[in-house]
């Protein structure tokens, strides 16, 4: 919404704007409400895909929609600057203002019931009691840069609008309305797609690990990039049938930045080993005696098949796995990748075509587990043209 003065009448005339606003996800509804509180009249429209607003939220934290950190550390994120000078209890605050209270798991926040639905209902009836249209099943198809605006079109209209804010996601779960689409589009617009593949996923590995497929170990998992470290974190890892998952396998993944360097998943299953257990060890005459006291009958055939008699110790501190490969998109939280944010200035508008803004997953900016990837799509909507 923009203002004009008249000289001679002394008046200030003000001059509604129509946003439109692509994909109805975190990012795009926060988008949506934050303009709406900050210019009431302006007519503001989100274009969804799928059949209905806000799915992949309802996903988030195993269904409990893991909203923040306290402890967030934003040189976690690829690119920390863009997060600004971030502050939780602001945060907390702005996300609060949708109507729903929260609270803390360790150092976890959620929605006070513990449901991504609460989180989505008020924020969809926030959306709507602001008067943001939101049309479902209408595929977007291409835009164009006019004169003061950018002419949307779709299967179903053209729309004339004053901004666009693409916030589409990117090309994880397809099945909660992510497909990736969008970047053939914007390749044609000459924008830099950084290299796409799953974020926050499962590992392949070229060892086995079918036999103990579906066991988790606590375990510290380094990773290492060409033998030097680049990841080190304590966790549970679960085993699947052909490789690795879990949080800290999760975490893991976002720093393979490259498939076709020399990954190894080094994993500590001995962690705690200091005192009484170190002591104890002693005691055993022979490998398999310490392992069938510390670990599960499988893992325990696992292990012995893979580690020495005389310095066993050793090699399950160091338990090695090579990086085969991702699993698929569609076992992906995230995706990596998209949008170069050399493209776009400090309030998400495109560098190269005025009025075009970009925020949330659609853009080259991750960060690990744990509310970190949430917070990025809700400080875009609270920053975006801000």
């Amino acid at each position: 919404m923009s203002k004009l003065y008249n000289k001679q009448l002394n008046y200030v005339k003000v001059i509604c704007m129509k946003c439109i606003i692509i994909g109805a996800g975190a990012s795009g509804v926060a988008s949506a409400i934050n303009i709406k509180r900050k210019y009431p009249k302006d007519d503001v429209i989100i274009i969804e895909h799928s059949d209905k607003a806000l799915r992949k939220i309802l996903a988030t934290g195993n269904g409990r929609c893991n909203l923040g950190n306290q402890k967030l550390d934003i040189s976690k994120y690829n690119h920390p600057e863009l997060m600004g000078l971030y502050s939780f209890k602001e945060y907390i605050k702005y996300v609060e203002s949708y109507g729903f209270k929260t609270k803390a798991i360790g150092d976890l926040i959620y929605p006070y019931s513990e449901s991504a639905q609460t989180v989505r209902n008020q924020m969809l009836k926030e959306a709507d009691k602001l008067g943001v249209k939101i049309h479902l099943e209408e595929d977007f198809v291409d835009y164009e840069v006019i004169k003061n605006g950018v002419r949307v079109k779709t299967n179903r209209d053209t729309y004339d609008s004053d901004k666009l804010i693409i916030a589409t996601g990117g090309k994880s779960t397809k099945g909660l309305g992510n497909d990736g689409s969008i970047y053939e589009i914007l390749k044609k617009h000459h924008y830099t797609i950084v290299p796409l593949h799953p974020g926050l996923v499962p590992i392949e590995t070229k060892e086995n690990t079918k036999l103990v497929d579906g066991l988790r170990v606590k375990a510290n998992v380094t990773l290492l990039e060409n033998g030097i470290k680049v990841f080190n974190e304590d966790g549970e890892v679960l085993f699947k049938k052909d490789g690795l998952s879990g949080i800290v396998i999760f975490n893991a993944s976002n720093h393979i930045k490259n498939p076709t360097y020399n990954y190894e998943i080094v994993l500590n299953v001995l962690p705690d080993f200091n005192g009484d257990l170190k002591e104890n060890y002693q005691q055993f005459s022979v490998k398999t005696e310490f392992l069938e006291n510390y670990f599960s009958p499988k893992l325990v055939e696992y292990f012995s098949s893979r580690i020495s008699d005389k310095n066993y110790i050793k090699d399950l501190q160091n338990f090695k796995f090579t990086f085969k490969d991702f699993y698929d998109f569609e076992n992906s939280q995230i995706t990596i990748g998209g949008i170069s944010i050399d493209q776009v200035k400090p309030n998400f508008e495109s560098k190269s075509e005025p009025n075009v803004h970009f925020v949330g997953e659609v853009l080259d900016m991750h960060g690990p587990c744990g509310g970190y990837n949430l917070t990025w799509a809700f400080i875009c909507g609270q920053k975006l043209m801000s």
